[in-house]
């Protein structure tokens, strides 16, 4: 029997962690994994067979260190997360012959081969998050037949903290240990090939600093250190276009699908607003999922508003079973989706209290992660509501159609929204929907929302919720389910978009556009944002960053630790400026 030694200690990371270590425990491998002895790790429901030692970064090293340890000297040691990886570092150095490796692989150095299509995506379904980027997923296997080859780069940040100079010195060791590894794993999807590149990131060092820490990685993990495909699909400007930008191919093609709802905190960063310029300088179209982006970019970057337009999210119509009958009441009420505050879940949850006072048929169903878990359980609890609201982990894509058929209404109160994913997916399979008419659900539904269900403004006020659904009630029977979902599969099906991206990925001999003339040079926050990045930011760390080049070949990541923790003073300062 083969053995393996899995380490992760760090929260992030945890799903990866389960992930991994049951499916090596499955083909035959015994396992031992390391972990700390946090809280999170304690609800977490761990394969059986494999060994768990609860213990700090210090004690876990001087564990693979010791001769009657549980690592052979040509063993083979997963390093789960930045600070796993920062202790590999150190016991690769006294132990060369042990393997160490990033997640398990059944072709470890296998690597990227040439596509006619690459699309480049920092959200992508992973063992640590199954359901981010199934959007992009989507778009991917909608255009999948039109090429022979698709290369799918998917970067992917690992977090750490940076704090002081021990926080610098796990993300150096990090870094080193990722890129002795290789960085990534490659292997084969419906989708296309797909390479997962982890990518030891500092967090809170802002979208610029993000994205370059990601064009490191991925041009490391390349043969040739740049992205071999004729035409580069990137998603989300900040990360994936920067990634594009600085790894085409000259001649390549570069489209960007911008999906981001929160652009205005991202250009707020030092730098970002540049960052951005350049990357659409260089990309030859951008796609934005709804109008709300549309006009947003073409607000904040008018000099390259004609390389905008309109490209919505692909939908796979036929992965979703129409329900057998229409539901004859709206009893069963259904939330999916991330549990943050711009979602609206506190007060979908009140407007629910108010209805479930006047009936006690109703229930709801919140099925999704986030941060507002604990705030929501309080809120439940303190409504007396907890035999009549249940919470639910997210359900993977093919799981979908049975969760909208358990259901009679989905409810969601969201006042910002791109898309509306889930709101496409419920009419798809025949669900009506109370929608908060937030930027994307009102593009989405436009024309059809009386046959889908209701639209009710974005409003913090449970009340609401509560009028719309009562109002909604009393309309059931005029609803169209049918030919709303018709509606919607003419839009944003599989061939619709698939034929819009491919006029886009090959638009033929036509000339291309010149480009317009700016409706007004820069903003403010753009010039201060250059302002700032010269003097405060730039200048010191033009000095800083030699001197970090210079102790990057010191053996011991503590010197270069130091520098990085020096140069994100003025990063710090020019921040406060500009924020003022």
């Amino acid at each position: 029997m083969t053995t393996a030694v899995y380490v992760a200690l760090d929260t992030r990371r945890i799903a990866a962690a389960v992930h991994h270590t049951g499916a090596l425990v499955a083909v035959g491998t015994r396992v031992t994994l390391l972990i700390t002895d946090r809280t999170e790790w304690a609800q977490v429901q761990l394969p059986p067979a494999v060994t768990v030692h609860r213990l700090d970064a210090g004690a876990a090293r001087r564990l693979l260190l010791a001769a009657d340890g549980p690592l052979p000297d040509d063993g083979l040691l997963i390093a789960g997360d930045p600070e796993a990886l920062a202790v590999a570092w150190f016991v690769g150095r006294r132990r060369p012959g042990v393997s160490v490796r990033l997640e398990p692989s059944a072709e470890p150095a296998r690597r990227t081969a040439p596509a006619d299509l690459a699309v480049v995506t920092p959200w992508y379904p992973s063992p640590d998050d199954p359901y981010a980027g199934a959007f992009v997923q989507a778009s991917t296997a909608a255009v999948r037949p039109d090429h022979n080859r698709v290369a799918i780069l998917h970067t992917q940040n690992w977090y750490y903290s940076p704090t002081g100079v021990t926080g610098n010195r796990v993300g150096v060791a990090a870094e080193r240990q990722a890129a002795r590894s290789g960085q990534a794993v490659v292997l084969d999807t419906p989708e296309g090939e797909l390479t997962r590149v982890a990518v030891p990131t500092a967090a809170g060092r802002g979208y610029p600093a993000f994205a370059e820490a990601q064009v490191r990685a991925l041009r490391a993990t390349l043969p040739t250190g740049r992205i071999e495909a004729p035409v580069v699909h990137a998603h989300t400007g900040m990360l994936g276009g920067v990634v594009a930008m600085r790894l085409a191919r000259p001649d390549a093609r570069i489209v960007v699908t911008e999906h981001a709802t929160f652009l205005p905190e991202v250009f707020a960063q030092p730098g970002a607003c540049d960052q951005y310029a350049e990357m659409l300088s260089r990309a030859d179209a951008l796609l934005c999922v709804g109008r709300h982006l549309f006009d947003q970019l073409a607000d904040y970057f008018p000099e390259y508003a004609h390389k905008l337009s309109i490209v919505p999210n692909a939908i796979d119509f036929d992965r979703f079973t129409v329900r057998e009958r229409p539901p004859r009441e709206l009893s069963r009420w259904l939330y999916a989706g991330r549990l943050m505050a711009h979602k609206g879940v506190l007060t979908l949850v009140d407007g629910f209290a108010r209805i479930a006072a006047e009936d006690p048929r109703v229930s709801l169903t919140l099925v999704g992660t986030g941060p507002l878990a604990n705030t929501l359980d309080r809120r439940i609890a303190g409504l007396g509501l907890s035999g009549r609201v249940t919470r639910r982990p997210a359900v993977p894509p093919d799981q979908v159609t049975a969760l909208m058929h358990e259901h009679d209404l989905l409810v969601h109160a969201s006042r910002l929204e791109t898309f509306g994913m889930t709101v496409v997916e419920a009419v798809a399979t025949g669900t009506p929907v109370l929608v908060a008419r937030s930027q994307g659900p009102a593009e989405t539904l436009a024309g059809i929302e009386h046959q889908a269900g209701l639209l009710i403004e974005p409003s913090e006020d449970p009340d609401v919720i509560a009028d719309g659904y009562r109002r909604l009630c009393k309309e059931l029977n005029t609803l169209d389910l049918p030919r709303a979902r018709a509606t919607l599969a003419a839009r944003y099906g599989f061939a619709a978009v698939a034929s819009r991206l491919q006029e886009v990925y090959h638009p033929g001999a036509a000339a291309p556009t010149p480009p317009t003339a700016p409706k007004h040079p820069p903003g403010n926050r753009r010039r201060l944002s250059r302002l700032v990045r010269f003097s405060a930011v730039t200048v010191p760390d033009r000095i800083l960053a030699g001197v970090q080049r210079a102790t990057a070949v010191l053996p011991a990541p503590g010197p270069e630790a130091v520098v990085r923790y020096l140069r994100r003073i003025p990063a710090v300062v020019g921040d406060r400026i500009l924020r003022r």
